[in-house]
């Protein structure tokens, strides 16, 4: 039976009414932006800071018009033996989900849907470091408006093609890494040396760290590099084949070397790698994400997950075999490059086991396991909160300057034609 929320009359009603919200509030996004680049060309903290305020509005625009046309709710089971004892997750008693989350990390994860970057954003929401993100993703910076934020918000665009992509993968990376240290352009600090590489320029900064002027990032990362499908799914197995390693069932093997580059140019200030294993509570083993939930069926008839689940583990970065640095990335030594795709391929493995046990008992953990990760150590460890703002009252967030523009204005016209009333009497 047809629910309410899918009719088509309540389908039509909510989109324009949403769709005129969210368009509005990335006019307004883009316009604090603007208002940021202006006014502070200057100075080039408070010029971040506002930038790295509008991510904040961003997200908080996004899950605010998905919670209302798609109700759902993020359950998380935590790995309490790998994160570090610093993390947390927890529900208050108004269902918001409460995290903390270590600032300098990246986020790496198997991708089913083309909104999985915004659930891990929300997480991060959560624990108070959604000004931090950073998305690696495919070229959206063409897409009106969006684009032009994006490029703002410093996310790193791939153009799949990879002598351009390390070298600007690269340089963004490093901009990020010299920021979390105090000592990048975000604090008026300029580079130090270039190097030439694939014909592009890669530039360094100083060493050292400047603790009182600091920049934290959050990278989210999909080492798959595309979203799991029936072309790509058997893209992953003539892959497996070719390497006559066994083939993923539920996940693609990831590729290697962009998350290696990652690594490797965050190393000395990167805290924590977690380890995210997505599920989605109405899919089945034989379907794909996509195909279920298109973003046309997600956004204008509101046909959604009821829950995103995740099974998160973190790894410390010294525990990650990455070999000695160099600045071009394609002149590691073999044995490194190695080493750090038998880690990394270990790691899907894993995950792949894990989702086979979603699929098969609805948790990530084996029910009929005798050892220490038996189901009621699963729910021990798991917490499962709803999807949405602490307070509807955030929306207000994103329109905050515009609104204040408009109110600025009127009033300067306002005054403006009052003065030329007195002088005409």
């Amino acid at each position: 039976m047809l629910s309410l929320r899918h009719t088509w009359t309540i389908s039509i009603i909510r989109t324009v009414v949403l769709g005129f919200v969210f368009v509005l509030g990335c006019l307004a996004t883009v316009f604090t932006q603007m208002c940021g680049i202006y006014f502070f060309q200057n100075d080039p903290s408070q010029k971040q800071a506002v930038i790295s305020l509008t991510k904040v509005h961003f997200v908080t625009l996004l899950t605010f018009v998905t919670s209302w046309i798609n109700p759902c709710q993020i359950s998380i089971t935590y790995d309490s033996a790998s994160i570090p004892e610093s993390d947390s997750f927890k529900v208050d008693p108004n269902g918001n989900l409460l995290s903390i989350l270590c600032p300098n990390s990246v986020f790496i994860s198997n991708h089913q849907i083309y909104t999985d970057w915004l659930f891990i954003w929300f997480i991060s929401y959560t624990a108070r470091l959604a000004d931090s993100i950073h998305i690696i993703l495919k070229d959206l910076s063409k897409i009106p408006v969006l684009g032009y934020g994006m490029k703002n918000f410093n996310f790193m665009f791939l153009l799949r093609k990879w002598e351009a992509d390390k070298v600007n993968l690269t340089n963004q990376l490093l901009t990020i890494d010299a920021n979390a240290r105090g000592l990048g352009p975000a604090n008026n600090v300029t580079h130090v040396a270039s190097t030439n590489v694939a014909q592009l320029l890669v530039q360094h900064w100083p060493k050292g760290n400047r603790p009182d002027q600091i920049w934290p990032y959050q990278i989210i990362l999909f080492p798959e590099g595309t979203v799991n499908s029936a072309h790509t799914k058997l893209r992953s197995e003539k892959f497996c084949e070719k390497l006559g390693i066994p083939k993923l069932n539920h996940c693609l093997m990831p590729r290697v070397r962009g998350l290696f580059l990652t690594l490797r140019k965050l190393r000395d200030t990167v805290e924590v790698v977690y380890d995210l294993t997505t599920g989605y509570s109405d899919l089945l083993p034989t379907e794909f994400g996509e195909d279920k939930f298109t973003l046309k069926g997600f956004y204008l008839l509101g046909y959604g997950p009821a829950k995103i689940n995740y099974h998160i583990r973190g790894f410390k970065i010294k525990d990650i075999p990455l070999g000695e640095d160099t600045v071009d990335i394609d002149d590691v030594k073999d044995e490194d490059l190695k080493k750090f795709e038998e880690w990394l391929f270990k790691i899907w493995y894993e995950k792949d086991l894990l989702l086979l046990n979603f699929y098969k008992y609805g948790t990530f953990i084996d029910v009929t396991s005798q050892s220490t990760n038996t189901e009621a150590k699963s729910k021990d460890r798991t917490v499962t909160a709803d999807f949405k703002l602490k307070s509807n009252l955030e929306i207000i967030y994103p329109f905050a300057t515009l609104i204040a523009a408009i109110l600025i204005l009127r009033l300067a016209w306002a005054a403006t034609f009052f003065t030329l009333k007195q002088l005409s009497n």
